[in-house]
């Protein structure tokens, strides 16, 4: 995610992280008020859990000699058999 283009969709966490200097930027420069700053920063205080939960398990998985699935490719939820 290169600029201020906020429409591009955040695929990886390099865009997330593009995504949020983006945003400091914009409240440095007035461009975006602190209450979306803040409400857009505790969202990606969640999505980053989210990331290092799925790390966590991953590495459990690893260790145990499990295969992982794709990052961002963990299942939630009831496995169906």
């Amino acid at each position: 995610m290169s600029g201020n283009n906020g429409n591009k969709t955040v695929q990886t966490t390099g865009d997330l992280r593009d995504f949020l200097a983006n945003m400091m930027v914009g409240v440095k420069n007035g461009t975006l008020d602190l209450d979306k700053a803040s409400r857009i920063t505790k969202l990606a205080g969640q999505i980053n859990e989210s990331f290092y939960a799925e790390v966590k398990v991953a590495k459990i998985r690893a260790e145990a000699g499990e295969a992982m699935p794709a990052p961002g490719g963990m299942r939630v939820g009831e496995v169906e058999s």
